[in-house]
């Protein structure tokens, strides 16, 4: 099997929600990752904290994304999968497309022998 990188963007952030809202999307996130460990398909991930920097040649810009409507990547997965098309089909039943957000995927390239 493959990695694949799932990109968490968007969505609607917790301190916009009410508590019963909050713990029912927690609840199936944990439904979503336990199906996936007992599949062999979870291979790693964590919600992000907010902020962070962008780094380029021309210097540093601080929060370059503030808000989920912008495509703030709020936190990542990393998957296992046969396919891109396998990994996108296992992105799609992720609880983050409930909550109003996209999921980017990539396949992860392996490293080259150096």
């Amino acid at each position: 099997m493959k990695e694949y990188l799932l990109l968490l963007r968007g969505g609607i952030p917790m301190t916009s929600k009410t508590e019963a809202e909050n713990k029912a999307e927690l609840q199936a996130w944990g439904a979503f990752m336990d199906k996936l460990g007992k599949k062999g398909q979870a291979a790693g991930g964590s919600p992000l904290v907010s902020g962070g920097a962008l780094v380029s040649a021309k210097g540093i810009l601080s929060e370059p994304v503030k808000s989920a409507a912008e495509g703030i990547v709020g936190g990542y997965l990393i998957i296992k999968a046969d396919s891109l098309e396998k990994a996108s089909e296992i992105a799609k039943d992720c609880p983050h497309i409930t909550n109003q957000g996209n999921i980017e995927v990539r396949e992860i390239a392996p490293m080259p022998a150096m």
